[in-house]
C-alpha cells in the first residue's frame, strides 16, 4: 500500500477541519473529498452554444412544420390498431 505524505500546512488544515466538523477521520474525509472532485471533473462538459444551437433548430423546425404532422401520433405508422407492429 502506498502512503500520501501532505506537506503543504493549508491542505492539512482544511482536512482536518472538515474531518472535525463531519466527525470522521483524516482518510475518509480525503476519500471523499476527491471521489466528489472526480465524480465532477467525470461529468460531461455541456457546451452552451451547441445546446442553444439544437434548441433554437428545434424551435424552427416547429414553427415551420405542417402543424397537421406536428399532431400526428408518432406510432400510428408502426403499429396497427392491436398494437402490433405493421
Amino acid at each position: 500500500m502506498s502512503a500520501l505524505n501532505i506537506k503543504n500546512e493549508e491542505a492539512v488544515r482544511l482536512v482536518k477541519e472538515l474531518a472535525d466538523l463531519k466527525g470522521e477521520s483524516l482518510t475518509t474525509v480525503v476519500i471523499e473529498a476527491v471521489r466528489e472532485k472526480l465524480d465532477r471533473e467525470r461529468a460531461p462538459v455541456i457546451n452552451d452554444a451547441r445546446m442553444q444551437y439544437w434548441l433554437d433548430f428545434g424551435k424552427r423546425v416547429r414553427e415551420t412544420a405542417d402543424p397537421e404532422w406536428l399532431a400526428k401520433d408518432p406510432f400510428e405508422d408502426l403499429y396497427d390498431e392491436l398494437g402490433l407492429p405493421k
